[in-house]
Parts: C-alpha cells; structure tokens; sequence
C-alpha cells in the first residue's frame, strides 16, 4: 500500500545567535537541525502521517545527532545514507524592531546531501511504499550536480507514478553568474503535480506578463495559465501584509479543478518566520491527503501556516486540534 509520503532533501544544522544579539556579540550559540523538507515532514508526521527523509548527512557524531533530532519530529530516516564529513548550516541572528532578522549560510556546496549522487540511494527501496515526493526549489540553484540529483529523483517518481509536490521557494540570491532559474524550473513544473507558488514567481521567474495591478488580480490572470501550460493539478500559496517584523497578515489561495478558493486573512503576531511557509504546505497536503473540500483544504493550510510562526524552531509541530482550534477563533489565556 502506497501511503508514505517522501521529501528529497538537504539537512541544514541552525545555529541561533540568542537574545535578539548579532553574531559578533554573542559566545554562545543554540543548535538543532532544519531544511524545508524536513519541516514539511515534521508537520505531516504531527498530523498523523508516515513520513520519510530522503538525504545524506556525514558519517560521524554531527551526523548522528541530525539523526536524532529528524527521528524526535516522527520522521523516518530509514532513507538517509551516512557518508562524507561535512553538513550545510545556517546561522540565524533574530531582528527586533526595524532590524531585520539575517541568514548567514556556510558549507552548503560541501556538504554530505550535495556531494550525493542518484547511485548513492536504493530507488527500489525508497519508492515501494511512497506516495508523493517533496521536492524544493532551493536545490535547483545549488548547483549542477545537486540539479542533477533532484531531477533524477524527479524522474524516477513520475516513471513509478509517485506524485511529485514541487514548492517553488525561488531565492533569487542564490542564482550567481548569471545563471537563469527559468529553464530549470519549467523542467521541474513538467514534472510536478502539486506546485507552492505564487504570481511573484510567475512574474519573478517564468517572466510571465499580467496587467493585474493587485495582487488577487494577478494571481487569477497567471495561475490558470501556469496550471494550463504545465498540466499541474493544484497550485497553492500565500498573500502575506507585513505590517511590522512582528505583524503579519496571511491569506491562503487554492486553484484547483479550474476554480480559486481564497482562505480568511488571518492577523497575528509573529514569534518565528522561518518555517511558516512550510506549515502552510504541511497542512495543504494534510488536506488533500484527507480528501478535503477545497474551503476546508485552504483554511485548514493557512491556519497550519499561522500556528507554525508562533512555535519556535523550524519545523511545524501542531496537531489538528490546535490548527482547529484556530480555525475556529478559539482562545483561551489558559488551556488547564
């Protein structure tokens, strides 16, 4: 029985700067481990799903504790190889106020998961009881080889009919030399069956034109046409206000069998931004996993995406009780 659900992908080790501090302030820094399929998964696993991490971390004690740390959010790891000494981490100094937060990144290219090939892996083995298969856009632009890596992955899904959920995630900072993100990306939209996206990405990176001058009017004028030219079946994202560092907006959209569902904008106050989108994703595919109905899908998505930035840490850890409960605009100062 297929009902496991895969995410391909780099473990990064976050090292948070306490206090709100700068890095060259501070001596001492916490750890823990993230990437976006991780977080994805680790939302999935709390929602009630068998999940598995395909990746590569070092073959030493760094290792083990990623490891460790993967399996306590419900993750298997029965997929990810040891070898290699190094891993890709991030280094993260909170803003406050008007200073924004920063993320330093070392060791990526380096690391365990990017120096990783196809043959490393047992495809056989990986894909008996998968589902679908996360994959994120951030790999497109590490380099060649993890391109190829991804794509091979990809492929090897689409042949053995495992669906392939593709979160957009473009950072255009991490496309250097001139190298366009464009091609690459239509490569993996082909390819995909369930796309995080929004019209930014339409416009920022398949350079699709709109005359919509808002927002909702864009994403109604270019998500069709991304949907009709890539045979995708659902396309979701976010409208996110930034108010403030610490106040945020969310409003959820769904295009799915040729019609938008929008969720209800959601205010509130910000405690982690990394890992918010993840949440989101987490809970969307919680929704089609659950054979939901679109309104329900995208409310419960965005009220997933919520919850997940006012825990610490990365990787979303709510239950459908607490996505419910703020769906419903339940508070309580005290739950006893």
């Amino acid at each position: 029985m297929r009902n496991q659900i895969l995410a391909l992908g780099e473990v990064m080790m976050r090292l948070e700067v306490p206090h709100f501090q700068k890095l060259k302030q501070s001596r001492t820094l916490a750890y823990s481990f993230s990437g976006t399929g991780v977080n994805v998964l680790s939302g999935l696993s709390h929602l009630g799903h068998e999940v598995a991490l395909v990746s590569s971390l070092p073959n030493n004690p760094l290792g083990d504790a990623a490891i460790s740390y993967i399996q306590s959010l419900g993750i298997s790891t029965s997929y990810v190889i040891q070898q290699g000494n190094y891993i890709g981490m991030y280094f993260l100094e909170k803003g406050y106020g008007l200073r924004p937060s920063t993320v330093t990144y070392t060791n990526r290219l380096e690391s365990s998961f990017c120096q990783s090939v196809i043959t490393d892996y047992d495809l056989d083995d990986i894909f008996t009881h998968a589902k679908a298969i996360h994959i994120c856009g951030i790999s497109l632009a590490i380099s060649s080889s993890v391109r190829n890596l991804v794509f091979s992955f990809a492929e090897e899904a689409k042949r053995r009919g495992v669906q392939i959920v593709f979160d957009c995630n473009y950072r255009p900072k991490l496309w250097k030399n001139g190298e366009l993100a464009k091609p690459w990306y239509e490569r993996m939209l082909s390819l995909a069956d369930i796309c995080f996206m929004t019209e930014k990405d339409a416009i920022g990176i398949l350079e699709m034109q709109t005359t919509g001058t808002t927002r909702q009017e864009q994403i109604e004028d270019l998500i069709p046409r991304v949907i009709q030219q890539y045979q995708i079946q659902t396309i979701a994202g976010t409208i996110r206000t930034v108010m403030s560092i610490e106040e945020h907006q969310l409003q959820g959209f769904l295009w799915q069998n040729n019609s938008i569902t929008y969720s209800k904008p959601y205010y509130f106050k910000v405690l982690e931004r990394i890992g918010g989108g993840d949440g989101f994703a987490s809970g969307l595919l919680h929704g089609i996993l659950s054979q939901y109905p679109p309104h329900k899908m995208i409310e419960f998505a965005t009220a997933a995406g919520v919850y997940a930035h006012t825990t610490c840490g990365d990787s979303p850890i709510a239950t459908i009780d607490d996505i419910y409960m703020l769906m419903n605009n339940e508070s309580v100062e005290l739950d006893r």
